[in-house]
């Protein structure tokens, strides 16, 4: 039933978010265009305003493509768990813990395009210009010398990855979980869904202070490039607890409102 669950998921929201991310593709492509015309030297000064102008769209369109992915997705989990679509899914024979795991899944992962995306969209197009990629690489080869980063083993690297994917998890369970949160009240569910939000994003921030002032405060002022290394080798560790309590805290909500306290009015 998980199965069915996600390719009914994923059928209602690739027509929009794959041409979102094509938009992606074509603006990264004509921006590595516009910078290699604007580095030739028989570009004229309109030719340099009009490659100007398309890679700020190019800019605008990146911001533009991220945050109504994400838009997008928070309204498909509303209107389709809590909205008209609700009555539809919640009369349907299937497990709540299916429910969220699909539409957390299916999220997580338009996300996760939409981020890889936009980031090697960025990379191709600073690599359109040879020597600012020369700089770049020599750069980051200096600093990952003198940082003493070339001694993070291959399954520090992994387990980052994992802690990541983790993080990715909990932020779009926690928007699930604020959503359904705003659910309790029988007005304002939009605003207290929001309010909800707001709360826990303050709390997060404020934890984290904390966490790492205390890091700080225990830690010696002269170690830090010396141990930079030992502190990558052990991030990984706090950023994957920290996402996995999350994750549990958020979909526990999430799975609470959602089976003992669904409001549909």
């Amino acid at each position: 039933m998980l199965g069915k669950l996600m390719k009914y998921e994923w059928k209602a929201t690739w027509k929009l978010l794959l041409a979102a991310n094509l938009l992606t593709v074509v603006m990264t492509f004509l921006a590595a265009w516009m910078v290699h015309i604007m580095g030739s030297s028989s570009a004229s000064n309109m030719v340099d305003f009009v490659a100007v102008m398309v890679i700020i769209t190019y800019v605008g369109s990146m911001f533009a493509v991220y945050v109504g992915t994400a838009i997008y997705l928070i309204h498909r989990f509303y209107t389709s768990t809590y909205g008209d679509q609700g009555y539809l899914l919640h009369t349907l024979p299937v497990d709540t813990h299916h429910i969220i795991i699909a539409k957390v899944l299916v999220s997580a992962i338009w996300v996760l395009i939409n981020t890889v995306l936009i980031y090697l969209s960025v990379i191709f197009l600073f690599a359109s210009s040879e020597d600012f990629l020369v700089s770049m690489m020599e750069g980051m080869m200096d600093a990952i010398t003198f940082l003493g980063a070339e001694k993070i083993s291959v399954f520090t690297v992994v387990m980052t990855v994992i802690a990541y994917l983790f993080s990715l998890f909990a932020r779009v369970l926690k928007v699930g979980a604020c959503i359904s949160l705003g659910q309790l009240s029988s007005n304002y569910k939009l605003m207290l869904s929001f309010a909800w939000y707001v709360g826990i994003y303050l709390v997060e921030r404020i934890f984290q202070g904390v966490y790492f002032g205390l890091r700080l405060a225990f830690s010696r002022k002269d170690s830090y490039v010396s141990t930079f290394s030992h502190y990558y080798d052990n991030q990984w560790e706090t950023t994957l607890l920290a996402a996995i309590i999350s994750c549990v805290v958020f979909y526990t909500l999430t799975w609470y409102v959602m089976d003992r306290k669904l409001n549909l009015d």
